[in-house]
């Protein structure tokens, strides 16, 4: 088995036992050292503890679904839809992995903005696709 084969199951495992909030499930697939990173916001989680802490305190009822899912070795890219209470965002992750389990997750939330003046005759706007924003 490539190194592509081993990665995906781990990394669907890591998206439905988030998605389940079955944190003892998803403690299983994180390397002890697992480093969280949210570049938008500049912060840094270190340690699987702190990392499941983290994912177990976060605000709100939320929900996720998995919308694309790319796997290359062993690392992964994947969107998906985030839903906290009323509020959608969608989320971007990237994921790597060392000697089979999660040992890197950087996450992006995109926010949505007002394109730049002077595309209107180039664009349509307002389409609705697999991800919400």
């Amino acid at each position: 088995m490539n190194d592509t084969e081993q990665t995906r199951p781990i990394v669907e495992r890591y998206f439905a036992t988030m998605a389940a909030k079955d944190w003892d499930a998803f403690a299983t697939v994180l390397a002890a050292d697992v480093t969280y990173e949210l570049p938008q916001t500049g912060e840094r989680i270190t340690g699987r503890d702190k990392y499941l802490q983290f994912n177990r305190e976060y605000p709100g009822d939320w929900t996720l679904s998995v919308t694309r899912l790319i796997v290359d070795g062993s690392t992964a890219a994947g969107s998906m839809n985030f839903t906290v209470g009323s509020e959608q965002l969608v989320g971007l992750v990237f994921l790597e992995l060392r000697d089979g389990l999660v040992d890197r997750v950087t996450d992006f939330w995109p926010e949505p903005y007002e394109p730049p003046p002077g595309r209107d005759h180039l664009v349509v706007r307002g389409l609705e696709g697999i991800d919400r924003l």
